[in-house]
């Protein structure tokens, strides 16, 4: 399992976008810095791959969280 260290910034963000995100944080049922990383992370894998939509990105983020818990293997092509 990769860990990762947190470091702590201060950002300076328009009140409106706080708001968005607070909201997000409430709908997600995360905490505000945890969906603020999330949204982030979304954000900058859909600028990397602009020919993926949020959706296909937000899968491919839950199959590696399921894959990296044990909860889905590699599919081996010789037992198809």
């Amino acid at each position: 399992m990769q860990r990762y260290e947190m470091v702590r910034k201060t950002v300076a963000m328009d009140e409106d976008l706080v708001n968005e995100l607070d909201h997000f944080a409430k709908s997600e049922e995360r905490d505000f810095s945890s969906a603020l990383r999330y949204a982030l992370r979304i954000g900058l894998l859909a600028l990397e791959n602009p020919e993926l939509t949020i959706e296909e990105i937000k899968d491919i983020i839950e199959a590696q969280v399921d894959y990296r818990m044990g909860r889905v293997t590699e599919l081996n092509p010789k037992d198809i």
